[in-house]
């Protein structure tokens, strides 16, 4: 036995999942269901979803947060909160709709899951 090996294996203790983790994965896949394609990734203040270029919603333990492209009066932005995923996802799509006019009007959700 090598002096620098353990008697016994090493085993990691099972990662703890934040509350934001799967809040986020709940709002991605509420999004997907309208057609759009988020992208997750961590950051040191919570999850991040990137809906489009100029849309990243901030998922936290207290709600999830996003600049709108909306202002609140002229030469000032809006900053929105949500504290329910169907709220957030209804807020998201219609802000969407806003940067991305190409993409045609706001669709009905979709049943998302196997076939």
């Amino acid at each position: 036995m090598d002096a620098f090996m353990l008697a016994y294996p090493y085993r990691r203790p099972p990662a703890v999942t934040a509350p934001e983790d799967a809040t986020a994965h709940r709002l991605k896949d509420a999004l997907a269901a309208y057609g759009i394609h988020a992208f997750m990734a961590r950051d040191r203040d919570g999850m991040l979803v990137s809906l489009c270029f100029g849309l990243v919603a901030v998922v936290k333990a207290d709600g999830i947060w996003w600049h709108s492209p909306r202002q609140l009066r002229p030469g000032i932005p809006l900053y929105v909160h949500r504290s329910t995923v169907p709220g957030a996802v209804e807020a998201l799509v219609r802000d969407h709709a806003l940067l991305n006019p190409a993409a045609g009007t706001v669709e009905e959700p979709r049943a998302v899951g196997p076939a």
